[in-house]
């Protein structure tokens, strides 16, 4: 059964993310008076995630939409640090018909570079993944954490100046232990981010 059955961790709610993204904002609105323009890469993000984790596509379905948002700050020739927030949703059944809800909230920060060809720039990306996930059930709820790495891939279109078109797969792999045997919370995903420069 890959319901978790212990409740441990940390307590997590929605208001959690809204501080985190309420802090992002704060800084991405510092960052465009303080520095010149063309430093920040900021958007929204939706994109089909496939976990790894055979029990959990088993009991949810697998693959289903994952969506968020991005923010990149250019520190030096075509390197940027991205820092993006998501949410993957699912509702599924036990074994034994109990029903059951996933929540996986994963924020990633990686080091992006971008090959500057014009109006099409392929980037390569990897970074740490941090997952916050609840499961909540008839038998008990499960709130925890995990933490491993990421890798993507893709390209940016430049539709004019200020708009960008991200287009790109990502692979992420973070192992967690709940309920004392491992479960892989990260998969495969691919999604289309709609940035704003400033």
């Amino acid at each position: 059964m890959f319901t978790f059955n212990q409740n441990n961790g940390i307590l997590y709610t929605g208001r959690t993310m809204k501080k985190i993204f309420t802090v992002i904002l704060f800084f991405v609105v510092l960052s465009s008076l303080v520095f010149p323009g063309d430093i920040l890469k900021v958007g929204a993000y939706t994109g089909y995630f496939s976990p790894k984790e055979k029990l959990l596509n088993e009991i949810y379905g697998g693959e289903d939409v994952i969506y968020g948002l991005k923010i990149g700050v250019h520190i030096w020739q075509g390197f940027y640090v991205f820092l993006s927030g998501m949410q993957y949703a699912q509702v599924g059944e036990t074994l034994l018909g109990d029903i059951t809800r996933l929540r996986l909230n994963p924020i990633d920060v990686s080091l992006r570079y971008t090959f500057a060809f014009g109006s099409v720039n392929p980037y390569l990306e990897s970074g740490f993944t941090y997952i916050y996930f609840i499961e909540k059930s008839d038998i008990g709820d499960t709130k925890n954490r995990g933490s491993g790495f990421s890798v993507d891939g893709g390209i940016e279109f430049k539709l004019s100046r200020r708009f960008i078109l991200d287009v790109g797969v990502k692979y992420s792999q973070v192992k967690v232990s709940p309920g004392g045997f491992d479960v892989q919370l990260g998969g495969f995903q691919g999604g289309v981010s709609f940035l704003v420069i400033f």
